[in-house]
C-alpha cells in the first residue's frame, strides 16, 4: 500500500455518497473544525446522486417522508433546523408535515454545501461519481479500490451504501464481517470489528450497512453520525497538528 506523503492533509474517504454519508460528514466538519484540524473528505457516488443517494433522488413531489419535520433535521442541537430551512424558502410547513422526498434532498445537499462552506479552508469536500468496490487498512493507513481500477491511499474509509440487501458494500478485507451483500459488524461508536476482535482505527461504517442497525432512518442515522464522527477526530485526526 503507498503511503500519503507526510506533510499532507489525511483523506477521509467515503464509500456511498447519500443521506448518510451527507450526515456523517456534516457531523464530522461541526465536531472538528472549531479545532481547526485540517484534512479532506472525499465522497464516492456511484450514480452521482451526492447528499441524495436514491432514497431522496426522487422528482415526484407526492413521495412524502415517512417521518414528519421535528424529527428529521440534520442537526441533533437544532431540531428546527430543517423546519426553519424550509419556511425560509417559502415552503407551507409547521413541525408535524411530511416533506417530499424531493425537498428533503434538496435539504441534505444544501445544508452539506453550507456546512463545507463554513468550515474552510480547514476542511474540504470532494464529489466524485465513481463506485467503491474494496477497502482495506494497513501500517496505519488505508485504502480504497474503485471499479475502474484505481487504488487510493487515504487515511480513513466509511461504508455508507445503505441497505446491503439492495446496494452490495465493498469488499473489505481484514474485518470480522464484510464480504459483499452482508451487514457489517461495528463497535457502538461505527468501527468497523476487525479480524481479531479488535475496533479499527481506520475503517468505519453507518447507516443500514451496519448489522445493529434498527429501522429508524433518519434519527437513528444522525445518532451514529455523531458518535463516528467523534471516532474519527479522535483516532483519524487529533494526532496531528492544528492548522495555522
Amino acid at each position: 500500500m503507498e503511503h500519503q506523503a507526510a506533510s499532507a492533509d489525511p483523506v477521509i474517504a467515503f464509500a456511498g455518497g447519500g443521506a448518510s454519508a451527507t450526515l456523517a460528514a456534516v457531523a464530522l466538519l461541526r465536531t472538528t473544525t472549531w479545532l481547526r484540524l485540517s484534512y479532506r473528505m472525499l465522497v464516492f457516488d456511484e450514480y452521482g446522486r451526492h447528499a441524495r443517494g436514491p432514497a431522496y433522488a426522487a422528482s415526484d413531489d407526492r413521495q412524502l417522508l415517512r417521518t414528519s419535520v421535528k424529527g428529521m433535521s440534520a442537526f441533533p442541537d437544532r431540531p428546527c433546523h430543517l423546519l426553519e430551512w424550509a419556511r425560509w424558502r417559502g415552503l407551507p410547513c409547521d413541525p408535524d408535515t411530511h416533506l417530499s422526498l424531493r425537498v428533503y434532498g434538496d435539504y441534505l445537499a444544501e445544508t452539506l454545501a453550507e456546512t463545507v462552506s463554513w468550515a474552510r479552508p480547514h476542511a474540504t469536500l470532494q464529489r466524485r461519481t465513481a463506485r467503491v468496490v474494496g477497502a482495506s487498512a494497513d501500517n496505519g493507513l488505508a485504502e480504497v479500490r474503485l471499479a475502474q481500477g484505481e487504488r487510493l491511499p487515504v487515511a480513513a474509509v466509511v461504508v455508507a451504501t445503505g441497505d446491503p440487501a439492495a446496494h452490495a458494500p465493498p469488499r473489505i478485507t481484514g474485518i470480522a464481517a464484510g464480504d459483499a451483500g452482508t451487514e457489517l459488524v461495528t463497535c457502538p461508536k461505527g468501527a468497523l470489528i476487525t479480524g481479531s476482535g479488535e475496533a479499527s482505527r481506520r475503517l468505519f461504517a453507518l447507516g443500514p450497512v451496519r448489522r445493529d442497525h434498527r429501522a429508524d432512518g433518519i434519527p437513528q442515522i444522525r445518532v451514529q453520525a455523531e458518535e463516528l464522527a467523534q471516532r474519527i477526530a479522535d483516532t483519524v485526526l487529533r494526532d496531528r497538528a492544528p492548522a495555522s
